[in-house]
């Protein structure tokens, strides 16, 4: 490990009284803070200071950005903890992010979910399908450099950074492809909900019980539990593809163009009875309204 990057409070992921397993035998998940760790790797790796700048720039929506921010420094102690102490072979190797995703799991998938909801009520200013697809090309392209360029720094905190450069460029590609998704159907003078836009993400990605249906809570709940399997998938091979030599920012711009360009070409879904009263115009208006939404949203009821 190098000097001036300690292990995190409980000595890393090495540390064999770190977690308690519960009477059951099951481990329970351990979350972390940026107020747990040292200090200085607090803001050596916090999203203001780490985080590669298309993801926190002024041209992405407040609301967006603030998402963005709560994933990044909501896990970041977590995938630190799991990194710190670890050689770069493995602190590098599928075993080990597959560990940390696991670990960070439900927060990715608690924030792909609400980055469609806010790719909804904020969608990139541009309506074309192209400019959509080459953005993601840029983030995807941006985001692996960004993974390049980290590992050249003291690796407990390079590692962290990296993977979560993966995590957040997975996240970004989603709400490119979402706001592309929202566009298309607001050019056909529809208005669609995040139920419609989750339900179509997830048949682009293979979800085939939706092809040719309305989108309802139910559906786009079962989608979201589909999509949610894939998506640490992709993740892990964002991660691994960013690191091949020379080739991996080429890797992650083609591949991140063609998700949001097989999104784009989907057929749009027929409309719900509910669409003509959407209220998503006063959503937008009024922030707050925006946040009990969110909320909402994120607490749909089981299906029937």
């Amino acid at each position: 490990m190098n000097a001036g990057d300690p292990a995190g409070p409980s000595g890393g992921a090495q540390d064999p009284g770190a977690v308690v397993p519960e009477p059951d035998g099951h481990t329970p998940v351990r979350h972390l803070e940026l107020s747990d760790l040292p200090p200085a790797v607090a803001e050596r790796i916090r999203f203001d200071h780490a985080a590669p700048r298309r993801l926190r720039g002024d041209r992405l929506p407040e609301p967006v950005r603030d998402e963005l921010q709560q994933l990044w420094d909501g896990v970041v102690a977590d995938v630190y903890d799991e990194v710190a102490g670890l050689r770069r072979y493995r602190g590098l190797s599928s075993s080990t992010v597959e560990r940390v995703l696991v670990r960070v799991g439900d927060r990715i998938l608690q924030a792909e979910r609400v980055i469609i909801f806010a790719a909804v009520h904020y969608p990139l200013t541009s309506d074309r399908s192209s400019r959509h697809v080459a953005l993601a090309g840029l983030g995807g392209a941006s985001a692996a450099a960004a993974e390049e360029l980290a590992l050249l720094g003291s690796f407990g905190t390079a590692a962290a950074v990296a993977i979560l450069t993966a995590v957040a460029g997975e996240v970004f590609e989603t709400y490119v492809a979402a706001s592309a998704r929202t566009r298309e159907y607001q050019r056909a003078g529809r208005s669609p909900d995040p139920d419609v836009v989750l339900t179509d993400l997830a048949e682009a990605a293979g979800y085939a019980t939706s092809v040719g249906r309305r989108a309802t809570p139910a559906m786009a709940r079962d989608a979201a539990g589909w999509l949610s399997e894939l998506v640490l998938v992709r993740t892990a091979s964002r991660f691994s593809r960013a690191l091949v030599p020379l080739a991996g920012v080429a890797i992650g711009a083609g591949m991140s163009m063609f998700n949001v360009r097989r999104v784009s070409r989907l057929a749009l879904r027929p409309p719900a009875p509910d669409e003509l009263i959407r209220l998503a115009e006063d959503i937008v208006s009024d922030r707050h309204a925006y946040d009990d939404a969110r909320r909402r949203y994120l607490e749909l009821p089981d299906p029937p």
